[in-house]
This record gives C-alpha cells, structure tokens and sequence, in this order.
C-alpha cells in the first residue's frame, strides 16, 4: 500500500507539473513572445523521459525482467491451436447449457403432469394451504404478519445468490391486485406445492443452476430458494403474466 500511494504522489507531481506548463499566468504575459518550435520540442523531450522514468520506476518493468531471467528456466513457451481453444469453449458452453435445458424440460413435464393430476376443490381454504408468503412482511405490519397462513422461515446468507435464501422450501409470490383467498389461487398454489421437490433435485443434480422459477396463467409465481421478496418500488407492480419470456 506504501508503494502505491508513494508512486500515486509520484505520477499526481508530474501531472501537476505538467498542467503547471501550460496554464499558470505570469504577469506581464503580454510582453512575451510564443516559444520558438525548437524550444517546445525540448519540452515534450523532457516530459516524455520524465513520465517514462516515472512509470519504469512505479510498474516494476525493470524487475519484472529480473525475475523472468532469473526463473526462465521454469518456464515453457507452447504454441495455442486458437481452433482447438474455439471448439474447447463451444463444448463447454454446450454442456452448461445442456444441464440447464434438462433440468427445465423436467420442471415443464413435472408441472403439467401433477397439474393433470389435481383435483380441483371447490371449497378449498387459506389455512388449508401452507406455504410462505414472500410478501407477508411487505404487506402486512404486527400481529397481522402472524394472522396469516405464511411459513416463518430462516435464512442464510449465500454469496452465489447474492441473498439471504432458504433451501428447504420455495416461495411464493402473488400480484398485489389478486386475492390471495380466491379458489383458483388457493387451488394453484395446492398443485404446484408438488414442484418444490423438483426445484432441489434439479439443484442437487446441477450445482451451479441459480433461481428457478414456475409462473402459472393465474398469475401465481413459485421460486426456489426460497427468499423473501424485494420489490423496486413501494408498491409491487410485478406479475409474472406480463412478462417478456
């Protein structure tokens, strides 16, 4: 850190010098002539040998050469194949894609076999459903968080997501302007309940794999991990029904 801040001061007194040149006023600056050419080029020779001293001392140039002579030895040159390089990486990004695709086409035939599979009830109730709610501390303040049916988790911190996630369960997330009590909400979030043990296979089998997500046309969103939701404004204009993909 001494170092830097020794050749920052070092390169900030050459630039100042520099600027100095040019544009500090000196009185009586009417009576005096213009440098002749030759003079300027004296200058611009002085300038340049002195930024190139500066930087030869603060970029180590001269002692990264001692180094490489010194260990040459242990070094080896070796001619690339940039064809061989290509088609290393094309395969790679194949089978990272590969994964990806794979894992959705489960979830997309997951989901349309147990939604084939459910019965619909009629009569069906909020607390007949358990799931968490990923708005409940956005909409609601108090006692009223502990009325609702949502799931109390924990969370941790995972630097991949970049968020505070629970692997355990999946959360919901609902548009603001649908009841969440209505039959076809609580009927949706009944089946796609079952897409929870998909999201951690899919997880387990692939590692790398980050959000996975399931919207249906009811306008339901159910994500895994889970974490809580974080909408851009104050008030939640997200639905998933409107979105580009």
């Amino acid at each position: 850190m001494a170092i830097l801040t020794r050749s920052c001061s070092v390169v900030c007194l050459v630039s100042l010098q520099i600027v100095l040149i040019f544009i500090v006023p000196w009185t009586g600056v009417e009576s005096l002539t213009f440098p002749q050419h030759y003079t300027i080029m004296h200058w611009a020779r002085r300038i340049e040998q002195e930024i190139d001293r500066v930087l030869q001392h603060i970029s180590g140039a001269q002692q990264l050469k001692g180094i490489y002579t010194e260990k040459r030895r242990q070094y080896s040159l070796v001619r690339n194949n940039p064809r061989e390089i290509v088609e290393k990486v094309a395969s790679d990004i194949e089978k990272l894609l590969a994964k990806k695709k794979r894992a959705l086409e489960k979830l997309a035939s997951e989901a349309e076999r147990v939604q084939k599979a459910h019965r619909w009830q009629d009569s069906i109730k909020e607390w007949d459903i358990e799931y968490y709610d990923s708005k409940a501390e956005m909409d609601y303040d108090g006692d009223d968080i502990e009325a609702q049916m949502s799931l109390k988790l924990e969370f941790v911190y995972d630097p991949n997501f970049k968020n505070n996630v629970n692997y355990s369960y999946t959360a919901v997330q609902i548009p603001t302007d649908i009841y969440k009590g209505a039959p076809v909400i609580l009927n949706e979030l009944n089946w796609t309940q079952a897409l929870e043990r998909v999201f951690m296979e899919n997880s387990r089998e692939d590692p790398s794999l980050l959000w996975q997500a399931f919207g249906s046309a009811t306008g339901v969103t159910r994500y895994y991990p889970a974490t809580p939701w974080r909408a851009p404004d104050k008030i939640d204009l997200y639905d998933v029904r409107r979105r580009p993909w």
